[in-house]
């Protein structure tokens, strides 16, 4: 035993392993302890809230009776009852008069109280005649719950050194005297001398020790024949030291081309996959756009069967105007009821079709979507006409508010391009500025501006409104991701531009150092001109 406590105080290993199982335990003991704790504390309260929910439903209306007919003796022996019941300390009963009744003994800390109203009821009426008013002694369940809680953890304390003393001592017994004669026997190796196989103190078994010591026998002998096969290398060694240093050089020089090369060929790797996540940027978007189609279509069909169930129940209710047609026809009826049925039924068939019609026009918005209108007929047009057009028609929708526009787009700029498309995108987010940046301020801005770059039509369109918060700007194109969803808003006009601008194999994003102050989006579309720009009059200015 005293090799034992030697031992365990000079191991690094058995007082890490003890400190361990004794934080361990102590953490569960801990937490279950609260955890009981907790649950007995809420028993007690839920107790004690039955207690006061039984004085509720069972003694009110007695004691209100009492009270009304001011029988001192029935009032007694209530209060004699309800201070029997379990915690609690002190009943005091007043009337509306300033008369009191009182039992027990009140405590002005640590009580949970409850005040009842006193209610007579009467055959035409309820008379407030008095309270009543319950304290429970909290001193008792703090108590227990002390009480319970020493005891727990002086239990759980105990068990845990026991326990930790009995593993340690199992190490030390099957492990720790072991490791530490092979530390020993390994401190006394010396390939000068005769071998002396390495032999554990116990009993002849086959266990990992048993394979230890095999193998370091092994490794000995391994080593022994190693090292006098090295004395007689190293006389050739020596004799090699020139071939050495020529090889060394060779290898550094080979060393340096070949850095060099991984160099390069990193530099060629770094490019390829540069390119190759813009590549894959660009076939996640399309995949996204592609699959919100689905989604979109999906959710417009779901709602259309709602929609029919509530237009069924609108007519259905129509219909029960024949109730009416009885009751006017009836002796007794009169314009009141008449006119109170008629208004019921009238706001119900109102509230119904400005529902289905609310619930229609969004899902006009949620196939604006999904609609796949990158197979259109493509028009030449001249762009700066188009999108003055676009400007004009989104004031018109804004009457309310007012901005001052300026269009810099060459007046000569004809391309063929999907109109539908190309209105979407402007007036989407034409209307997100009017609808988000221009409330409630004045001197409100709008530029638009398109330059050619490279076959592409470069069109940005900017404002001077409240700019958009970057937690917002990173979720914006989002389909149904929207921050006016209280006022009807959807979520759908800007993920509606950037599906628009996917289709028309083009780029559309945001930019928050706009030089208005504003929002500034910027839309990249292929370029292809045309001489002979046609008339439109395909106006689809979905939000």
């Amino acid at each position: 035993m005293p090799t034992f406590f030697s031992q365990f105080l000079k191991s690094p290993i058995g007082r890490h392993l003890t400190l361990s199982i004794v934080l361990f335990s102590s953490l569960i003991t801990l937490m279950t302890t609260a955890y009981q704790l907790v649950n007995d504390y809420r028993s007690d309260v839920t107790r004690i809230d039955r207690v006061f929910s039984n004085i509720d439903k069972a003694n009110l209306d007695v004691l209100a009776a009492s009270i009304w007919v001011i029988d001192e003796r029935l009032i007694n022996t209530q209060l004699n009852g309800l201070i029997q019941l379990p915690d609690i300390n002190y009943i005091s009963i007043k009337d509306d008069s300033g008369q009191a009744w009182n039992s027990g003994v009140q405590k002005p800390t640590n009580t949970l109280s409850k005040t009842f109203p006193l209610v007579y009821k009467s055959p035409t009426d309820n008379i407030n005649v008095g309270s009543l008013e319950v304290q429970v002694d909290m001193d008792a369940i703090y108590q227990r719950l002390y009480d319970k809680a020493i005891l727990i953890l002086l239990s759980n304390g105990i068990k845990t050194f026991l326990v930790a003393g009995f593993i340690l001592f199992l190490v030390w017994y099957n492990i720790t005297k072991h490791l530490d004669k092979l530390s020993n026997y390994c401190k006394r190796i010396d390939l000068d001398t005769d071998v002396e196989p390495l032999a554990f103190d116990r009993k002849q078994k086959l266990d990992e020790f048993t394979q230890v010591a095999d193998a370091i026998n092994s490794m000995q002998a391994q080593l022994r024949g190693s090292f006098e096969a090295l004395k007689r290398s190293k006389a050739e060694l020596q004799t090699s030291l020139e071939d050495r240093e020529r090889l060394l050089k060779l290898e550094r020089s080979y060393k340096e081309e070949l850095a060099r090369q991984v160099k390069e060929r990193t530099q060629e790797l770094e490019q390829s996959l540069t390119a190759l996540k813009r590549a894959q940027q660009v076939l996640v978007e399309q995949e996204k756009m592609a699959a919100l189609g689905g989604l979109v279509s999906g959710v417009a069909h779901e709602i259309n069967t709602p929609i029919g169930i509530c237009l069924t129940a609108a007519s259905t209710q129509l219909n029960h105007i024949e109730e009416l047609i009885v009751l006017i026809h009836s002796e007794h009826a009169t314009l009141d009821e008449i006119n109170a049925i008629l208004d019921e039924y009238q706001e119900s068939c109102e509230l119904i079709v400005r529902n289905i019609t609310k619930a229609s026009s969004l899902i006009q918005k949620f196939k604006t979507i999904a609609i796949d209108r990158s197979h259109e007929e493509h028009q030449c047009i001249n762009l700066k006409s188009q999108l003055q057009e676009i400007l004009e028609s989104t004031l018109i929708m804004y009457p309310k508010l007012t901005a001052q526009t300026q269009l810099e787009v060459a007046p000569a700029l004809n391309i063929q391009t999907n109109v539908s498309l190309l209105n979407q995108i402007v007036s989407n987010i034409l209307s997100n500025a009017f609808t988000h940046a221009f409330q409630d301020r004045q001197n409100n801005q709008i530029q638009i501006t398109a330059k050619l770059e490279q076959g592409y039509v470069n069109i940005s369109i900017e404002n001077n409104g409240i700019p958009i918060p970057p937690e917002v700007a990173e979720h914006m194109f989002e389909p149904f991701f929207t921050t006016n969803r209280s006022k009807g808003g959807t979520g759908l006009g800007l993920s509606a531009a950037f599906n628009a601008a996917t289709l028309l194999k083009g780029t559309m994003n945001y930019q928050a150092d706009s030089a208005l102050g504003g929002a500034k989006f910027n839309i990249r579309i292929p370029l292809t001109q045309c001489n002979a720009p046609k008339l439109t009059t395909n106006h689809d200015f979905a939000i």
